[in-house]
């Protein structure tokens, strides 16, 4: 008789608000990764929102709007894909920590150009070369997290134990992604609604927008500091103290014979004279 058993995957856990704010208590570490992607999702979404309103502008017809949207998804694309081949040797470079910094770094800067550019007006710097600026940081928030950031997430979870990897994943995934979002969107609603002026233009709440995002990104920095220690080597620190003991108990010793041989030549030679 030839005896089948089947085995079924267990269903997915899907965890509560409240289930996975428990979890994310019981570990530093999945607070910071949790925080991480938090702070990630919050920063593309007031980045996104911000520059398709002034790429519908740049932009008015639906054809035209299309046509850059396509484009935009195509170099997304292919820059990612150039950059997930380089990926490995900039992990074994940089390490984990300065692979995960690349994405807060980059899309920092970015996004403080993109945010002088439309707070200087269009006086100063024209409406096509901000909607270049904030079309760049764009691709930088999409292809940054496509390559680096979500493999150095991923990578967090191997030193931590097997409930981290299963609840404490959903926790992250449930407070950090759909929380972030909501959260980005949510202040920039508030935002229009105190400070959008009576057009309710979300250009307008720039100068608030850009402090939230620093915010942001300050957060998610101090994360990457706080798991960036899980694959850091612990430096073994050897006591030489008992082998200098014993190599300066053996010069002693030599020494002591160096010594009595001496004086037996001295003796040898002194009795030789008394003989003669």
């Amino acid at each position: 008789k030839v005896q089948i058993t089947m085995k079924f995957e267990k269903p997915k856990q899907k965890l509560t608000l409240k289930e996975s704010m428990k979890e994310l208590m019981k570990s530093k570490e999945l607070k910071a990764m949790a925080t991480m992607v938090f702070c990630y999702n919050v920063c593309v979404e007031l980045t996104e929102v911000l520059w398709k309103s002034i790429l519908r502008k740049q932009y008015p017809t639906k054809s035209l709007y299309m046509e850059y949207m396509a484009n935009f998804s195509q170099t997304v694309g292919t820059v990612a894909f150039l950059l997930q081949l380089i990926a490995p040797g900039i992990l074994n470079v940089f390490g984990w920590r300065g692979t995960a910094m690349i994405p807060p770094v980059t899309m920092g800067i970015l996004a403080i150009g993109f945010f002088a550019a439309i707070i200087a007006g269009e006086d100063k710097i024209p409406l096509t070369q901000a909607l270049l600026i904030g079309t760049v940081q764009n691709v930088a928030n999409k292809v940054t997290k496509y390559s680096l950031f979500d493999p150095c997430k991923e990578m967090a979870y191997i030193p931590l134990g097997p409930d981290a990897k299963t609840k404490g994943k959903a926790a992250v995934d449930v407070l950090g992604a759909r929380l972030g979002r909501s959260m980005g969107s949510a202040s920039q609603q508030l935002l229009v609604f105190l400070v959008g002026g009576s057009s309710g233009s979300i250009v307008n709440c720039t100068p608030y927008i850009g402090a939230c995002y620093i915010t942001a990104i300050a957060m998610w920095s101090k994360a990457v500091g706080t798991l960036g220690k899980l694959f850091v080597t612990p430096e073994v620190k050897v006591d030489n103290t008992p082998k200098l003991e014993s190599i300066g108990q053996a010069i002693t010793i030599i020494k002591r014979i160096e010594d009595a041989k001496s004086e037996k030549r001295k003796n040898g030679n002194g009795k030789n004279q008394a003989k003669k």
